[in-house]
């Protein structure tokens, strides 16, 4: 499971619930969720509503890379 939907749900938020709070795309949400997109590679006004609505930081929100692990 990624770091949005964790966060999502400790806030106890479905993904509309927090589309209308962050007034980030639906459609884009679900594809983080879903990981058919990198979130890591989001956009960073998009990065930044999210951690707004969700009371976090940006980088709780970032995946880890794992081409960059030794």
């Amino acid at each position: 499971m990624g770091n949005l939907k964790k966060l999502r749900e400790k806030k106890k938020l479905s993904q509309g619930q927090l589309s209308i709070r962050s007034g980030v795309n639906l459609q884009t949400i679900k594809a983080y969720e879903q990981r058919t997109r990198n979130i890591n590679h989001a956009q960073g006004d998009i990065l930044n509503r999210l951690a707004n609505a969700l009371d976090c930081a940006i980088e709780d929100l970032l995946e880890d890379d794992p081409a960059s692990r030794a």
